[in-house]
């Protein structure tokens, strides 16, 4: 029961970006029925969208009764758009119900470091 209430959140919520997300992670079709549709953006308007989708996403299955824990490990490895994507995450004002934990090795990131850039 609760499985089918977060898939009818999911596609209430992301909607037609939900086919975006899909292309970007596979995996979800395995959980969802999403309609194939190729998407055209390329390069930062392609990941503009994801961005937004992945965020509405989280949105679609984090609740005050059922929030999310969001745990990433080694950080210092991440790319920009990666911690990007997250800054969008936990800036997020529209969902209150998501706990995100990070972890880097401090001895691998220096003052220069996108990470630390991130976090300032």
């Amino acid at each position: 029961e609760k499985l089918h209430q977060i898939r009818a959140s999911i596609k209430e919520t992301d909607g037609p970006e939900l086919a975006v997300l899909a292309n970007a992670l596979p995996c979800i079709r395995q959980c969802i029925d999403v309609p194939s549709i190729k998407v055209a953006d390329v390069g930062l308007k392609a990941y503009h969208r994801i961005k937004s989708a992945f965020r509405l996403f989280v949105r679609a299955i984090s609740s005050s009764d059922q929030p999310l824990v969001l745990f990433l490990d080694d950080l210092q490895w991440a790319d920009p758009l990666s911690l990007d994507l997250i800054e969008s995450l936990i800036t997020d004002r529209e969902n209150k119900s998501l706990l995100f934990i990070g972890s880097y090795r401090d001895n691998e990131v220096n003052d220069m470091h996108q990470l630390t850039v991130q976090l300032h």
